[in-house]
């Protein structure tokens, strides 16, 4: 991890006086401010190697086959209704087409159980809403990966109707901000938020209060109520932590709650 200009400049400065016990001893002194260049130009190289290392660690473990980086890469890289190619040269396969509108896979969601894999997948429709696959969709993805997936794991595909949470949220915002525009901008910060979620198929609480926070114009959020169902269930349960998704996504349920309220009502 890249050290701080100060934490650099200082070790400059306690090898300096060590060997140079003659040095002015003005804060002011030009060669102190030298010691400052040369650690802003350590430090600005530090960071680039951490950046680095970071592009590297994350391009390796993606390549890593069988783990859940890879899968789910693997699924953004599906183009629908394309033939795979083998290389014989590489021994991996491939498509002889680039086809970014073929690849529907928008949302991925990956548990690793008893010797099996459970890949949930969903698209997006010409609205932008999250929406399954269709059945002929979600065959071509099953037959992709059983064409390119590690021998001996099986996987299972599965693209059902969206989780459904319902929330109840009390916002303070800065009187400064009108309270439309905090509105929409809590409103966008939701819909960026649901698509946003890691691949562990988790709903987590406090990512929600964090992006609605995020919002311009928001002081603070009082959660009210947060609850969630399956598309299989008829009632909510309240999320205190997390939820598990079995749909690997979610949608927001139509009667939701938004209370704006000015921090200086307080």
């Amino acid at each position: 991890m890249a050290r701080t200009i100060n934490d650099i400049q200082q070790s400059i400065i306690t090898d300096l006086k060590a060997n140079f016990p003659n040095l002015s001893v003005s804060k002011f002194a030009e060669w102190r401010l030298w010691t400052y260049m040369v650690a802003a130009a350590i430090h600005a190289f530090e960071v680039i190697l951490d950046l680095f290392r970071q592009e590297v660690d994350d391009l390796t473990t993606k390549i890593t086959a069988g783990t859940k980086l890879w899968y789910a890469e693997m699924c953004y890289r599906f183009q629908n209704g394309h033939t795979l190619v083998f290389d014989k040269a590489t021994s991996q396969f491939y498509y002889e087409q680039d086809d970014p509108d073929s690849r529907i896979v928008k949302v991925v969601a990956v548990n690793e159980g008893y010797k099996t894999v459970s890949i949930r997948v969903a698209k997006t429709d010409p609205e932008g809403r999250i929406v399954p696959l269709s059945e002929d969709e979600r065959k071509n993805l099953a037959d992709y990966f059983d064409t390119i997936h590690t021998t001996g794991i099986p996987t299972t595909i599965v693209s059902t109707t969206a989780d459904t949470i319902r929330y109840n949220l009390n916002v303070y915002y800065d009187p400064s901000v009108p309270s439309s525009a905090v509105r929409e901008n809590v409103a966008q910060a939701l819909e960026e938020f649901k698509t946003s979620l890691s691949f562990d198929a988790v709903f987590y609480a406090q990512r929600l209060v964090d992006a609605v926070m995020h919002a311009k114009g928001v002081v603070t959020v009082k959660v009210a109520a947060l609850e969630h169902k399956t598309s299989t269930e008829t009632n909510y349960t309240p999320v205190d932590v997390r939820a598990e998704l079995a749909a690997g996504y979610f949608d927001y349920a139509d009667d939701n709650t938004l209370t704006l309220t000015s921090i200086q009502s307080l």
